[in-house]
């Protein structure tokens, strides 16, 4: 199979293999040489010489129609046979309004995609497809340590797909009881996750810390400051040619809590290795691929 037919089969599934977060979870296998995770929502061991946690637990809380900017810059470099390489590079705006109501082991979420614009190479994304994704309505639940799950859209669309799959990014996680600035914890997490032509499973670990600070704009909240691995593995298809893809990277990540519970603003960033294998040919795709997020509260 030539390079350019390699190429063709990978590209459109690649598109959406950036930074993924699961909307489910379980306990999962800490990467060697990382500590061992307390479990989900629960707070670590403080090191030695870490500030006692102070002030006031921030805690999700009830919320309606917030509504949010999140930007997502997307770079994948496959390196093909022969030596040559091709970069697909992707930039996307969403618009979002937020709600939680409280319901029984934590809230129902809904979140609903207002308008979506943006482009891949330079060039603008097909109207046609951001018309089918705007509008989009899921409904999840989310656990009060800001575990979210369920994730149901109420139509289907490839752009759809991209924006639910950073809907994580919304709700940091806390410990039991609520996070508070002194604190720090470790997250494990297993989740499945939809990227176009790959059905994948990802394992993450984060490690996080609370600490005082400002927001952007200036108003006082608390900094969360996360680190985290990730593996993910899974396969797809296209063109009828059977695909599989490993991966494995790093997250960094800051969010801003506000006293409310509110997320005021979150960035981060994300760097891996991934490779394609189309078993029926015997060639491997290897991909760098790279991601920042951005997220203010309007």
């Amino acid at each position: 199979m030539s390079a350019h037919v390699l190429s063709g089969l990978v590209l459109s599934g690649l598109v959406l293999a950036g930074v993924l977060a699961g909307c489910g979870s379980a306990t999962s296998t800490a990467p060697a040489g990382t500590p061992a995770p307390s479990r989900p929502g629960e707070s670590a061991t403080t090191n030695r010489g870490t500030p006692a946690p102070r002030g006031d637990a921030y805690h999700y809380r009830p919320t309606k129609s917030v509504r949010y900017t999140l930007n997502r810059h997307d770079s994948l470099d496959l390196q093909l046979p022969g030596g040559a390489s091709q970069v697909q590079v992707v930039d996307r705006t969403a618009f979002l309004r937020v709600s939680l109501a409280e319901a029984s082991g934590g809230f129902q979420a809904m979140i609903v995609l207002d308008s979506l614009r943006g482009t891949s190479g330079g060039q603008p994304l097909p109207s046609d497809s951001l018309y089918l994704a705007s509008g989009t309505r899921w409904t999840a639940q989310l656990s009060p340590a800001g575990r979210l799950s369920g994730v149901r859209a109420d139509k289907a669309s490839s752009l759809g797909d991209q924006v639910a799959s950073s809907l994580p990014l919304l709700f940091p996680t806390l410990p039991a009881g609520g996070a508070r600035a002194g604190m720090q914890w470790s997250d494990s997490a297993q989740a499945p996750v939809k990227a176009d032509a790959f059905d994948v499973t990802e394992q993450l670990v984060t490690h996080t810390r609370a600490v005082e600070g400002e927001e952007p704009g200036g108003t006082r909240a608390l900094r969360l400051e996360s680190a985290a691995r990730y593996a993910r593995s899974g396969t797809g298809k296209q063109a009828d040619q059977t695909l599989e893809m490993t991966s494995s990277g790093a997250r960094l990540g800051v969010a801003y809590l506000g006293r409310d519970g509110t997320l005021l603003a979150a960035e981060g960033s994300d760097s891996g290795n991934m490779t394609i294998t189309v078993p029926a040919v015997g060639q491997t795709v290897p991909v760098k691929q790279s991601a920042r997020y951005r997220i203010r509260k309007q």
